[in-house]
């Protein structure tokens, strides 16, 4: 097999890797192909041992291993002295599923072949309960993150859908305060609160309204579970089995043989397929039953994620809300820090996440109907602008970061093409107000109260006494009395002071920032990209934006900084507008103002 970019250069840092340590750990997502990395890294050894701990892992990787000078087995074997491989000396001893090689069965290893070298492979190098991995591993090689994969083709992209934060389903899933030995949810309590048939009854309509007639897995929580879904699915038509660690060996390979030919629809299972199942058609994943464990949470997701021919995306029914206990698989990770136990793989209960909201209603109906959310499309991109939802209150992010806090009680969009959306406040902290949220995401603060109307570049509404007030949507100011009639000059929109004593005096629409002043028509010079207004720099090509001015440079002009008494350069051209560059500490200007002004305004 032609190995991928990633899997070449890969090779790369394991060789490296191998040649200054005695064991190294690998981390590449569910999907990627570390079986086809093993086959490659193991033809550099002469004798290998590869370990493995479940028949399916086993199976699959003397499939890709050249059996003659390589030996497969279990660690159970192992560990009971009854493997027949005790006294053989090994180059190297590869741990599939390395994340499992904190257990005591996997550590004596380490002693029983003190001169072999280590190679672990694993897509989630962490432990529920932060336990390190440095005793056993000198380094660990992290590859791409898996959104990138997705990019290039080698992952496949997915539909998730999820139990919504509010719904019934994540009200059992609270309930659930006994903790396992292994620090994950107690299976019996989970069986318990959601083995119920209304639980079992909404996994199949979520089925049905998502994915039905397509091929999948169904994760359980135990075989009474999993017996009970089948027998739900089987009721409506649905060609499905349960399959566990139990399943007699035989049984369990012919319903998987079933399943790759597609004779059968659905495997329901408990804790088999979430390591170890190599089937690139699976189209949907359901998640039954909760988990505070991420690399179960990955390696379960990762099942659907291989590429396959016709297959657009895998759909993934979160019905127990794991997105907000770990977010979404494509979530950055930092492998280091649970390689290195700083950080437990385990998810956080009681957080919030944002839900991005959709435009189209008719799907929200059924998404709503069924107490779901739909989390991510296919394809779904967060660049621009995006209205999500937050422990019932609404915010807005640009570009998949929150510009605005989940604040609102309602969000509603603009067509107005200099605003993004109005924004109400919550009737009990600011008496339903509304403001204005820009086309950066930012909240402009604005003040009005009553029924609001947006008109041209106006915004109508009335001021917290009551009375009737207009925003101006550029000038980004009040104004009371009715709409202001601008006039331009140089270029800019200005305002007539209609004071009887004011006489040919004007104010600028736009002083976002800035103290009101006034000015007649001849103090304003100005060219196609810059004004110059006494001590005031405008500069039209970067969205009017208004400087102080402390000095000219012939084709430069120096303005206020970022901080107090620190000076900004400002150049500008035809193309680009105005660049900015700091000067030097202590620099003084002493320039025939007038004769640089002129220069400048050329």
């Amino acid at each position: 097999m032609m190995l991928r970019d990633y899997q070449i250069e890969m090779m790369t840092r394991v060789g490296e890797a191998l040649a200054a340590h005695r064991s190294v750990m690998v981390q590449m997502p569910t999907g990627t192909g570390k079986t086809v990395l093993l086959a490659e890294v193991v033809k550099r050894f002469q004798r290998v041992l590869v370990v493995a701990h479940r028949r399916e892992l086993i199976a699959q990787i003397k499939a890709r291993v050249d059996e003659d000078r390589v030996t497969v087995e279990s660690v159970q074997r192992l560990a009971s002295g009854n493997s027949g491989v005790e006294a053989q000396d090994f180059d190297l001893i590869v741990i599939d599923e390395a994340h499992h090689a904190v257990a005591k069965t996997y550590r004596q290893l380490w002693d029983r072949w003190p001169k072999a070298k280590f190679l672990g492979l694993t897509a989630t190098p962490c432990r529920l309960n932060g336990a390190t991995f440095t005793d056993l591993f000198d380094v660990m090689l992290q590859s791409w993150q898996i959104q990138q994969f997705i990019d290039k083709g080698w992952l496949s992209d997915f539909d998730y859908v999820s139990a919504a934060p509010e719904s019934e389903a994540l009200r059992m899933v609270a309930k659930l305060d006994k903790r396992g030995a292994d620090g994950d949810y107690q299976q019996k309590q989970m069986a318990t609160v959601m083995d119920v048939p209304e639980s079992v009854e909404h996994l199949y309509l979520s089925y049905q309204a998502f994915v039905q007639g397509k091929k999948g897995i169904v994760y359980a929580i135990d075989r009474q579970h999993a017996q009970h879904i089948a027998d739900y699915y089987q009721g409506h038509g649905v060609n499905c089995v349960v399959i566990d660690a139990k399943t007699p060996a035989k049984e369990r390979q012919q319903m998987v043989e079933a399943y790759r030919k597609g004779q059968l629809d659905v495997l329901v299972n408990v804790d088999i397929f979430s390591e170890g199942f190599d089937c690139p058609e699976v189209e949907f994943i359901q998640l039954a039953r909760p988990t505070l464990s991420l690399a179960k949470y990955l390696q379960q997701v990762g099942r659907g994620m291989r590429v396959s021919h016709g297959k657009e995306a895998v759909t993934i029914l979160d019905q127990v809300g794991l997105y907000q206990t770990f977010g979404l698989p494509t979530e950055e990770r930092d492998w280091q820090l649970t390689f290195t136990g700083r950080l437990a793989g385990k998810g956080q209960r009681g957080l919030s996440r944002p839900v991005v909201v959709k435009d189209d209603l008719r799907e929200q109906a059924v998404l709503v109907n069924l107490e779901m959310v739909r989390i991510r499309r296919r394809s779904d991109s967060l660049d621009g602008l995006n209205i999500y939802v937050m422990d019932g209150k609404y915010g807005v992010m640009k570009d998949g970061r929150m510009t605005t806090q989940p604040v609102f009680e309602k969000v509603r969009r603009c067509e107005n093409s200099r605003l993004f959306a109005l924004a109400t406040y919550p009737y009990a902290l600011f008496r339903n107000r509304t403001t204005v949220i820009d086309l950066q995401g930012i909240d402009q603060m604005v003040q009005l109260y009553g029924q609001i109307e947006l008109k041209g570049d106006f915004l109508y509404g009335n001021d917290v006494k009551g009375e009737r007030v207009l925003w101006d949507t550029v000038g980004k100011k009040y104004y009371t009395g009715g709409e202001p009639k601008f006039e331009r000059l140089g270029g800019l929109d200005v305002l007539r002071d209609d004071r009887d004593d004011a006489g040919d005096r004007y104010e600028l629409r736009y002083m976002k920032g800035m103290q009101k002043f006034l000015f007649s028509k001849g103090e304003v010079l100005f060219n196609s990209h810059i004004a110059i207004i006494r001590d005031l720099l405008i500069v039209k090509d970067n969205g009017f934006k208004s400087y102080r001015i402390h000095g000219y440079l012939g084709d430069s002009i120096l303005v206020d900084g970022q901080n107090k008494h620190d000076f900004m350069q400002v150049t500008w051209d035809g193309q680009t507008g105005a660049l900015f560059r700091s000067l030097p500490k202590g620099f003084k200007l002493r320039p025939n103002y007038q004769q640089m002004k002129l220069r400048a305004l050329k």
